[in-house]
C-alpha cells in the first residue's frame, strides 16, 4: 500500500523566495546574446561583485570576417568599486551608474533581458538580448594584438 501526499505548501515558499531575490539571483549563470550594429554579443549575468556582468563581443563585419575567423574580446564589470554604484538590484530590475554620469538599467521584458542606457547628453534604444545556451567559455578569443583598447561592456552606449 503506498499514500502519497501532494501539498502546495512548498510551491508558495518557492514563489516567495524567488520573489525577495535580487537580479544577479535570480539571473546567476544566465547567458544572453544581441545582434547589434556590426556585433555579435554574449552577456554573462553572474551573482558575484567582482565579475558581476562579463562580455564576449566579436566585430561581425564582412571585410572583417573574410580577413579573419570571427573572434571575441572579452571583458567583465567589476561592482565592488568606486566607478559602479547600484541604485536597485531587486528581483525585477537591475539598475546601477557608472561613474554618476551614465545610468545603465537591465530588466527582463518577457523572455528577453532589457538594457536601457541613459546620460546627461545621451539616451538611446533598449536593447534587447535574448537567452543562449550558447558555451560562451569555448568562444576565440581574439588575439592580444588585434584587441581594442577599450574592449569593455560599455560599448553600447
Amino acid at each position: 500500500m503506498v499514500i502519497s501526499y501532494n501539498s502546495c505548501a512548498s510551491d508558495e515558499k518557492d514563489k516567495d523566495l524567488i520573489s525577495i531575490q535580487s537580479f544577479f539571483e535570480r539571473n546567476d549563470g544566465s547567458q544572453w546574446t544581441v545582434i547589434e550594429g556590426d556585433m555579435r554579443i554574449y552577456l554573462k549575468l553572474n551573482d558575484n561583485e567582482e565579475k558581476a556582468l562579463e562580455v564576449w563581443r566579436s566585430e561581425m563585419g564582412l571585410a572583417k570576417l573574410m580577413a579573419h575567423k570571427e573572434c571575441f574580446y572579452y571583458s567583465y564589470e567589476t561592482f565592488n568599486n568606486e566607478k559602479v554604484k547600484v541604485l536597485e538590484d531587486s528581483n525585477s530590475k537591475l539598475e546601477f551608474t557608472y561613474l554618476d554620469t551614465e545610468t545603465w538599467t537591465f530588466s527582463r521584458d518577457g523572455q528577453n533581458l532589457k538594457l536601457e542606457f541613459k546620460s546627461s547628453d545621451k539616451s538611446r534604444d533598449p536593447v534587447y538580448f535574448e537567452k543562449t545556451t550558447d558555451n560562451v567559455h569555448d568562444l576565440d578569443i581574439c588575439p592580444k594584438e588585434s584587441s581594442e583598447s577599450d574592449s569593455d561592456w560599455r560599448f553600447l552606449r
